[in-house]
């Protein structure tokens, strides 16, 4: 199966009209079938600029099928995206979109990974920007969906773990975080975020909820390789030496926390052998079923 498996595939850029002032054009917001973009203002980011929001909606879709929102990894780049899976969504008949949060309009690491969390103040926390998207999605498309589908791999497993963890869940049906460099560990830890919940004035109540949500942390087995994105702070290499074991760790910390809280833990590890930091076609095939499975 080849579905979202060039999601993480070094891409070719494509230059657009409006590639640089990202200023939404005069028609507004449209999604029509096929592959897309468009503008989407928010609070977080210049009253004079816009992100993009690309997407492809598959021909037969209809306002009862799932909306997956892809999260993209360090470089920013998803304009290859839509084209490159269409097939595969034609197949499945997802709506995927998935919103550009580029280093233009989110500068680096703290705006994208961290989501402005030592920044800014909450209302302005970039994780609550794909919520504001998800409405928008509605309204243009007629959906009837109450929540969405959330994946990201790598930097975007970091933007999904974070956004479940400081509660931008309410519209969050299930969410799949794959290969995460770096951890916001589950309990209130020596380290302050982005490494452990310290500062975030979160409660057991809160983690309760929290470890109530349905998420898939997948891991793949052979993702042990220190690359160039690879973090290595002292606070995160505490975490462990690879992407594998730190996974693992978050995992385990969370199973400990939901014990202390005399808590059944929601969220699911599922590792898959063969797979390095790119998601194979098993991983996927756990992503889709999952999405299928609810529909």
């Amino acid at each position: 199966m080849k579905f979202l498996s060039v999601l993480i595939i070094p891409p070719i850029v494509f230059i657009f009209i409006f590639g640089c002032s990202q200023k939404e054009p005069v028609n507004g917001p449209a999604i029509n079938n096929g592959t897309g973009f468009f503008y989407f203002r928010d609070k977080t980011i210049s009253e004079a600029r816009a992100m993009r929001v690309y997407y492809y909606k598959p021909k037969k879709y209809t306002d009862d099928r799932p909306i997956l929102f892809f999260m993209h990894g360090a470089d920013r780049k998803v304009d290859h995206i839509p084209g490159e899976v269409a097939r595969d969504l034609e197949k499945y008949n997802i709506l995927l979109i998935l919103p550009e949060y580029s280093e233009q309009l989110f500068p680096k690491i703290e705006a994208y990974q961290y989501g402005n969390v030592r920044t800014k103040p909450k209302e302005l926390w970039t994780y609550y920007v794909n919520d504001r998207i998800f409405e928008l999605v509605k309204r243009l498309t007629g959906s009837q969906q109450k929540k969405y589908y959330i994946w990201g791999n790598s930097a975007g497993a970091q933007f999904v773990h974070r956004q479940l963890i400081v509660g931008a869940y309410e519209f969050v049906k299930k969410a799949f975080a794959s290969n995460a460099g770096v951890y916001t560990m589950p309990t209130h830890g020596t380290d302050p975020y982005p490494y452990s919940l310290k500062g975030l004035d979160l409660t057991d109540e809160d983690l309760i909820k929290i470890f109530s949500l349905n998420f898939l942390i997948l891991l793949g087995e052979e993702d042990v390789v220190q690359d160039a994105y690879f973090l290595k702070t002292q606070a995160a290499m505490r975490q462990g030496n690879n992407r594998l074991q730190r996974g693992k760790k978050f995992y385990s910390i969370a199973k400990k926390e939901a014990q202390r809280l005399n808590l059944k833990l929601k969220w699911q590890l599922i590792t898959i052998p063969g797979c390095g930091h790119n998601p194979n076609d098993e991983m996927i095939n756990v992503v889709v079923r999952s999405i299928l499975s609810q529909n």
